[in-house]
């Protein structure tokens, strides 16, 4: 694929084409919306009801508010646990064969002309078709939480950064930067069902190894390697006494530097949840950020976070 500037800073009448690429996405998000609905009706239901009735051995009542919305807040953990762990496994057989994956020195060599393969391709695609879809769940289908407004700005950034890294050719360290990112989305959704069927031990470990992944994987490896690598290494490859060069650094570095935000916020709420653990002898205790945005909701408990699990014990 051509990059939307040549190695000069001067930019490539190609570029369009990529532009294009970017209808696949659009064709991604629907596909979403229509798999979901799909899936809550006739898998995730069954699923769910299967799970909240294993956690008491009297029948659950379906007619319950504080039930039904268990069961709508379980349906949205298997949706997502079923999309990050989809997508961990596909990306890491497909990083596993190449050598830049291993090597941040690679991550920009031979830049902006590095060949795109069409693993990667559809990957990106496939991400930025999820966060477009998520946009319009978060708005009118997924229950909204008191974090509404930063995790609709995280939403909105993700989307940017993928389109900024692929019309820019950083599709390298892009795909990196996106599995590092469901890897812990994986073991947080896993925490989460366990914890909505009270499995309070599987919930104890999802926990902690969320909380692990995201102090190494985003706390670690994403400032002091990734970042590092678009701060340093991208210098040999951008030409930096043009206008073009110079924006294109600051814009990609800033982006990576407002996600490095998002962790270092949900990260302080993760630290209260491990104190709260400790607190309660291992089980994942009460809610630190909660907010009542109906009843139901309220009286269920449970809140969760983009990059944060916290619950609310009644």
């Amino acid at each position: 694929m051509e990059s939307l500037y040549s190695s000069g800073g001067v930019r490539n009448l190609e570029a369009s084409i990529a532009a294009w690429n970017f209808q696949i996405a659009v064709y991604f998000a629907f596909g979403f919306f229509f798999l979901r609905l799909f899936l809550d009706r006739f898998v995730f239901q069954r699923i769910a009801v299967w799970l909240l009735s294993t956690a008491s051995s009297a029948p659950i009542k379906m007619n319950d508010a504080s039930t039904r919305a268990k069961l709508v807040k379980c349906k949205e953990s298997l949706w997502k646990l079923l999309f990050y762990g989809a997508c961990d496994i596909f990306v890491l057989k497909v990083l596993f064969h190449e050598p830049w994956a291993t090597d941040v020195k690679l991550y920009f060599h031979g830049w902006p002309n590095q060949e795109l393969k069409l693993p990667i391709k559809l990957y990106y695609m496939c991400q930025c078709g999820f966060y477009m879809y998520a946009v319009a769940a978060l708005l009118a289908w997924e229950t909204r939480r008191k974090d509404f407004s930063v995790m609709m700005s995280h939403h909105v950034v993700t989307i940017i950064l993928l389109a900024y890294s692929y019309l820019t050719s950083f599709f390298r360290i892009g795909a990196i930067i996106i599995a590092l990112h469901d890897a812990s989305d994986v073991f947080m959704e896993t925490a989460k069902i366990c914890k909505y069927s009270e499995k309070e031990f599987g919930a104890s470990v999802g926990f902690s190894l969320f909380a692990l992944s995201w102090l190494l994987l985003r706390l670690i490896y994403f400032p002091f390697w990734i970042i590092r690598a678009t701060s340093i290494e991208l210098l040999d490859h951008v030409d930096m006494t043009s206008a073009e060069g110079t924006i294109m650094y600051y814009s990609f570095n800033t982006l990576l530097l407002t996600l490095l935000v998002f962790h270092i916020y949900w990260w302080y709420l993760i630290c209260a949840m491990i104190a709260r653990l400790l607190k309660n002898r291992g089980q994942v205790g009460e809610d630190i950020r909660s907010g009542k945005v109906s009843v139901t909701l309220f009286k269920l408990g449970f809140e969760s976070y983009v990059g944060c699990v916290v619950w609310r014990n009644h």
